[in-house]
């Protein structure tokens, strides 16, 4: 009579578990992260001697956490290709738009002086055709300075960014290491971690979508997170602290301590931040390298034909632009000419004269060597400018969309394994309920025996 009292008692046991597991899973549907929980069982043997002890009931041997960590990483490493090329996408659109703008575009510019400098031939002495030339040559400078603007406030956005990022990194890192203390604690204690697991994982993912990151855990449970480089950002409770700082020429470091030991940090070290400096190191300075010979051949050419003509007075011509890349107020500016000086032509007592200004005309067709972009006009230099820019954007955007599906069929294939299904649950709650009632039945039919038993007497 004992042992049916212990079996039902140990079956409904069980059940009550497997319904409150199965009322957590359900709870959290829609939690961020989430693993779904299951309860492990096995039979329970006869406890007596004799061959006809039967067994005596069941008992849950654990609660197990349904996480596959291989599917874990597998987002991981997903979320961190993913937010690689995300980071830059934003920038190169940007970019991609104000060069290939008709109004701020370096095409557009070019295209304007020339034709106001071809209009200029028919009547060289004529001033309002002659203000139409400094005007549009002042225009063309605008862009120029424009665009270097423009790269200038990308570079201060990147490195705030980065700045951003880095201080992220660190909360992430302390975090990661505080929940590796709790579940060593908990594990010490035989207390279930699957929840803080869950939790910490989460933070793990967050951690990736900002650097490349590799996890070991170890038999306490804890976890050992470092850079895809080897530097360790945390192990254990204790945790590393990164740091970007300038060198003497202003471009960005970065350095790890942890611990007592100081690590120098590769700024390419994948996920957002390694895509920033990935744009800023590569896409950014070539561009920034291109537009400013672009202005530099500019000047010194167009100067160069100035100096070999004369103007209306019959006086030497004189600079028409003047580059200086270090000029807070523009790379690119117009000399202190007025529209006299423009040196249309070849001959000093003949105003005119336009063969200067066929020459002046001419520098659009000519071949020069623009510093970072070989030996090439200035029209086809623009053009490949903003070619380079377009091609590299939608390479980017193409890389983007496949890392973005990557990861959606990562995160699939970790929710079919772990993620927690209504349906299934709503059957297992009936299961459950039902295994309960009957377990319940069985001691009420114990009892009744019992009391059954006691009204013999």
């Amino acid at each position: 009579m004992n042992q049916l009292f212990s079996i039902g008692y140990s079956g409904m046991r069980v059940a009550q578990m497997q319904l409150n597991i199965s009322a957590l899973n359900t709870a959290n549907l829609a939690t961020p992260g989430f693993n779904r929980q299951r309860v492990e069982q096995m039979a329970m043997g006869p406890m007596g001697q004799s061959r006809f002890d039967t067994g005596s009931g069941v008992e849950v041997t654990s609660i197990r956490r349904m996480a596959d960590q291989f599917l874990i990483k597998e987002v991981w490493r997903a979320n961190s290709n993913g937010n690689f090329y995300a980071s830059a996408q934003g920038q190169l659109s940007q970019l991609e738009t104000i060069i290939g703008s008709e109004s701020a575009g370096l095409g557009s510019g070019l295209d304007n002086l020339f034709a106001a400098l071809s209009g200029a031939t028919e009547k060289p002495e004529n001033q309002a055709m002659r203000q139409d030339v400094l005007t549009n040559a002042r225009q063309l400078c605008a862009r120029f300075n424009q665009l270097q603007t423009f790269v200038n406030k990308q570079r201060a956005d990147i490195g705030a960014k980065q700045q951003s990022t880095v201080a992220s990194i660190n909360v992430l890192s302390d975090n990661i290491a505080s929940f590796n203390k709790k579940i060593a604690e908990s594990e010490a204690q035989g207390s279930d971690t699957s929840i803080l697991r869950d939790q910490r994982d989460e933070l793990v993912k967050e951690l990736s979508s900002y650097v490349d990151v590799d996890v070991n855990e170890s038999a306490d449970g804890t976890y050992t997170v470092s850079l895809a480089a080897g530097q360790p950002l945390v192990s254990g409770s204790t945790a590393g602290e990164l740091a970007m700082t300038p060198d003497a020429n202003g471009d960005m470091h970065m350095s790890l301590v942890f611990s007592e030991s100081s690590f120098n940090v590769d700024m390419d070290c994948g996920a957002s931040l390694g895509g920033l400096y990935e744009y800023s190191s590569n896409t950014l300075d070539q561009i920034e390298t291109s537009i400013k010979g672009m202005a530099q051949s500019l000047a010194d050419t167009f100067n160069a034909v100035q100096h070999g003509g004369f103007d209306l007075n019959g006086d030497a011509g004189v600079d028409l632009f003047v580059f200086d890349a270090n000029n807070p107020d523009g790379m690119l500016q117009m000399a202190d000419i007025s529209w006299e000086q423009l040196a249309f032509s070849s001959d000093p007592d003949a105003n005119g004269n336009n063969e200067n200004l066929k020459k002046l005309i001419e520098i659009g067709n000519q071949t020069m060597a623009i510093p970072g972009m070989g030996n090439t006009t200035l029209a086809a230099a623009s053009a490949s400018l903003a070619s380079d820019v377009g091609l590299k954007s939608r390479e980017n955007q193409a890389e983007l969309d496949a890392a973005a599906t990557l990861l959606m069929q990562a995160e699939n294939n970790r929710s079919n394994y772990s993620g927690v299904s209504e349906d299934e649950e709503a059957i297992n709650l009936l299961i459950y309920t039902k295994a309960y009632q009957s377990n319940m039945k069985i001691i009420a039919t114990g009892d009744q025996i019992f009391n059954d038993l006691l009204a013999l007497f």
